[in-house]
C-alpha cells in the first residue's frame, strides 16, 4: 500500500506522486504548487487527520480526504 501524505509526520519531507483527486481539485493544489514530482514537508497535524504543507515556501493546508488522496515516492533526503 502506497504511502500518502496523511502518512507523513510532523517535519518529514517526500516527493508526490501521482494524485488521486478529480480533475477540478486536482488542477486547483497544481496551480498552489501541490503537484507530482514537488517535495513537500509537513509543518503540521491537523484535528481528524488535516494537514499543513510547506511547499516551494508557501504553506497549503490540506484536509484529511484530500491528504489521504496524495501519493508520496520515497522520502526525500
Amino acid at each position: 500500500m502506497a504511502r500518502t501524505v496523511r502518512d507523513l509526520s510532523v517535519g518529514e519531507r517526500a516527493v508526490l506522486d501521482a494524485p488521486q483527486l478529480e480533475p477540478g481539485l486536482r488542477m486547483r493544489l497544481a496551480e498552489m504548487g501541490v503537484r507530482r514530482g514537488e517535495e513537500v514537508t509537513v509543518t503540521q497535524r491537523g484535528v481528524g487527520g488535516a494537514r499543513i504543507l510547506s511547499v516551494r515556501g508557501s504553506r497549503i493546508a490540506l484536509d484529511a480526504r484530500t491528504a489521504a488522496r496524495l501519493p508520496v515516492q520515497e522520502q526525500a533526503t
